[in-house]
């Protein structure tokens, strides 16, 4: 999804999209080989990116996104998010909040309000673990305060942008 969104506004070569998608997935979730994800050969023998000219030097070949690769980055940016805070989460969420304006507007306000569901899903799950008092020893119902804060803050982001707040 990445690789596919670096592509959205412009063509951009190998080495550009390689390490944005490297640097990107290592801010979020740190450095993991597991989500360097598919590679862009893979890509481009799928047929959703393309190279712009001959190709000879690997690096500095320009790539482009194929009408194939929109739909595909589209796809994904559709998909649903499963529940859990997981790194991997953290990555599809991100990835989709950074190009969720390649959707149309009502596509854009599906996903928000799905990310909406999420958040309250996990809401529930916290406050469900906050009400078991046999598991509310040491440091634990200080730490679900702050993933309930958290998670409250979340939903509340979400409803503004819903509401067509951006903030």
């Amino acid at each position: 999804m990445a690789a596919l969104g670096a592509l959205v506004t412009q063509a951009r070569s190998y080495a550009e999209i390689a390490a944005e998608v490297r640097q990107f997935a290592a801010r979020i979730v740190g450095p993991s080989l597991d989500l360097l994800g598919t590679s862009i050969e893979l890509l481009k023998l799928e047929g959703l990116i393309a190279p712009t000219g001959d190709g000879a030097d690997l690096d500095a070949e320009m790539l482009c996104l194929t009408d194939d690769g929109r739909r595909a980055l589209e796809a994904y940016l559709t998909t649903n998010i499963r529940p859990g805070t997981s790194d991997l989460n953290k990555l599809v969420i991100a990835l989709k909040l950074r190009f969720i304006d390649v959707l149309g507007a009502e596509e854009r306000l599906d996903q928000l309000e799905g990310l909406k569901r999420m958040y309250e899903g996990e809401q529930a799950r916290l406050r469900d673990l906050a009400d078991h008092d046999e598991w509310s020893d040491g440091l634990m119902p200080s730490w679900l305060d702050i993933e309930l804060d958290m998670v409250a803050r979340r939903i509340q982001w979400c409803d503004g942008l819903i509401g067509g707040d951006p903030r």
